[in-house]
């Protein structure tokens, strides 16, 4: 039995080696195009150069989704945690992950809808549109 196990590994491993050689080759003439749009990649027209309200506002939306990501990864850890615990101590730890990750999801969609309230361009965060300066001689003739 031992053997045979043996023999199942070693052809089992030679054919996963063997199919690493075995690829289809791309074809580099051929450009892609996608049909949908990329999510968090579409934060610039095609035609516009990045500017400070740009950038800032990159930093927003990743920040955003690291509050989201963190708030996952720490639900998930403190319900293993309490899946996994028999003693009450361990519970109450898993309890305080628990809550303290929805916490921070509640921080973060008060602190959208504060913003949102007092004004709802202040989370759009776009280009600051200036007045173009006037070129009336006139006005430049008395300085």
């Amino acid at each position: 039995m031992k053997l045979n196990s043996r023999k199942i590994f070693i052809i089992l491993l030679l054919f996963i080696c063997a199919s690493l050689f075995i690829t289809n080759f791309a074809s580099a003439r051929y450009k892609i195009e996608t049909t949908i749009p990329t999510p968090g990649f579409n934060l610039l027209p095609k035609d516009a150069s990045p500017d400070l309200a740009t950038y800032i506002r990159g930093i927003y939306l990743f920040g955003i989704g690291l509050v989201g990501v963190a708030a996952l990864v720490y639900l998930t850890i403190g319900g293993l945690i309490y899946m996994t615990s028999d003693t009450i101590g361990s519970k109450e730890k898993a309890k305080e992950y628990i809550w303290g990750a929805i916490s921070g999801l509640i921080l973060a969609l008060a602190a959208y809808l504060i913003l949102y309230t007092i004004n709802p361009n202040l989370v759009k965060l776009k280009k600051p549109e200036l007045p173009k300066p006037s070129t009336n001689i006139e006005q430049i003739k008395y300085f």
